[in-house]
């Protein structure tokens, strides 16, 4: 019988089960492959069925489930504290499908009262009531995302749209049809006499806000001005423009008028942290709009943008301090107005007073 070396014969044991455990990863490794897309074309299936326009219809009033929770969740981004709450009030008050409740902005303002009374009535802490009112903006997010406009003609009538003239005045006209004439807007007397408004064929610039707070930039060209024989000044813009959705604010905003004060800020770097001293004297002001983000209010001040100040007001009978920061001073377009809009962000808000704000901004108290 020939001799054979033992360590050749271990060296090809040793190689063989190595073969055997590269083969099994291997093997496994393809099982994960074929599953992660088998996986990925059922889903992909799934949504090009919802994406057909009668899916929803037909399961609008089915009850929501927890599928329908999560897909909504995706699609607003919530992290794990705000789908918690999702789930919570889902849970609580039995809601028709979300997923088709969400294009509804009456009826997911009423389903979200109904949360934030439970919640208030429990006193749940500020971080919680936090987190609800992030929940229920990035829901205002993701129904605008599915209600976007795309073009002037969906634009409502009676939209009101920001002019700005090359002297910074901001002047409002308001969406009165479109028609074959083209984009018909109501504007103010003064612009309709002034050497500032848009010269006939040149173009120009509007903004504007939708009620769900989308911001929009569109894009016109004057075809002519008149006078009709109601004695409305209007300017008819060309049907043929551009509408591009503008950089979302991060928060709601809602208008009001209340009167505020306001003092200078010095802020003072210290390391990472920053303090605020402010100025014994104060001004007067007058609120126009509020969100837990910002605002804008008018005063008799022209005071520059990239300073700070603290704003004193009170939303029903609770009153608010913030410090704030101006992003951009305007002038109001009113002949012989001698006042000017400030923008603030807000740098410093307690939790409290932001909670509130949000209450307001939602019309919940």
């Amino acid at each position: 019988m020939p001799f054979v070396n033992a360590n050749l014969l271990l060296d090809v044991e040793r190689k063989a089960g190595v073969n055997s455990a590269m083969y099994a990863v291997m093997g496994v490794v393809l099982c994960i492959i074929v599953g992660a897309t088998f996986v990925g074309l059922v889903l992909a299936k799934i949504r090009a069925a919802r994406a057909k326009n009668n899916w929803l219809e037909v399961n609008k009033d089915k009850p929501t489930k927890k599928e329908n929770i999560n897909n909504v969740a995706q699609l607003a981004g919530l992290n794990a504290e705000e789908k918690k709450i999702l789930e919570a009030t889902c849970k609580k008050f039995t809601p028709r499908n979300l997923e088709y409740l969400i294009r509804d902005k009456d009826a997911i303002k009423e389903l979200f009262r109904k949360q934030y009374e439970d919640m208030k009535s429990v006193r749940a802490d500020e971080q919680k009531m936090q987190s609800f009112f992030d929940m229920r903006y990035k829901i205002d997010k993701a129904h605008e995302n599915l209600t976007m406009l795309t073009n002037a003609k969906a634009i409502p009538e009676g939209q009101k749209l920001t002019f700005m003239d090359s002297s910074h005045y901001q002047w409002t006209l308001t969406l009165d049809r479109v028609d074959n004439q083209g984009i018909v807007l109501s504007i103010p007397q003064q612009l309709h006499a002034s050497d500032k408004k848009p010269a006939p064929l040149a173009k120009f610039v509007m903004t504007f806000r939708t009620d769900s707070g989308s911001s929009y930039a569109l894009l016109s060209r004057v075809v002519r001005y008149e006078e009709e024989k109601s004695g409305k000044f209007i300017l008819i813009a060309s049907s043929n423009s551009t509408l591009t959705a503008a950089q979302r604010r991060t928060s709601k905003r809602h208008p009001l008028s209340v009167p505020c004060k306001f003092s200078s800020v010095k802020a003072i770097k210290q390391g990472n942290a920053v303090n605020y001293e402010i100025a014994e004297k104060r001004y007067d002001g007058q609120l126009h709009d509020i969100s837990t983000g910002g605002c804008r209010f008018d005063c008799q001040i022209p005071i520059k943008q990239g300073q700070y100040l603290s704003l004193e007001f009170s939303i029903g009978s609770t009153p608010i301090q913030v410090i704030g920061y101006i992003v951009m001073t305007t002038k109001d377009s009113a002949a012989e107005s001698n006042m000017y809009f400030l923008h603030v962000k807000f740098v410093d808000l307690g939790i409290a007073d932001r909670n509130r704000i949000a209450a307001f901004v939602y019309d919940y108290d």
